[in-house]
């Protein structure tokens, strides 16, 4: 399998979807059976190619950002379970609006804080549930 620890918000000046053209490039390479795994900041532009190419994305849960070191590790616990055939991930995109940089991105206060206990009670309750990210988008990327 294929771990790759990724922003989230990449723009280039050929695409406005950089992550989703690099998975989407890997993809071609090491094909389809190949189980790619992606950590993204709190703060990505998850897109549709993103969710397509790359099997597994687990997100940052605060900002400031101090759980990168688990957020590795828990897209690295499902890779190696989906490696192991004991499970089969997918990804399920919901695009909502949100309004960006409430209380400053900040996730420890405010709305963004009870979203995120209610994003780990989900996966509590819900056993085939293996990650809920919640991205609040980076909007300087004008995408």
């Amino acid at each position: 399998g294929i771990i790759l620890g990724l922003h989230g918000a990449m723009v280039t000046d050929f695409c406005d979807d950089g992550e989703g053209e690099l998975l989407a490039r890997l993809r071609a390479v090491v094909g389809p059976e190949l189980p790619i795994a992606v950590t993204l900041d709190l703060h990505a532009n998850v897109t549709r190619a993103m969710c397509r190419h790359a099997d597994i994305l687990v997100s940052y849960q605060t900002y400031p950002h101090v759980d990168m070191r688990r957020t590795g590790l828990e897209a690295g616990e499902i890779l190696q379970r989906t490696m192991a055939g004991e499970i089969r991930p997918r990804t399920i995109r919901a695009h909502l609006p949100m309004i960006d940089e409430v209380n400053g991105g900040r996730t420890d206060v405010g709305a963004m804080r009870e979203r995120l206990q209610r994003a780990r009670a989900w996966e509590q309750q819900h056993a085939d549930v293996f990650s809920v990210s919640i991205n609040a988008g980076f909007a300087r990327a004008d995408i």
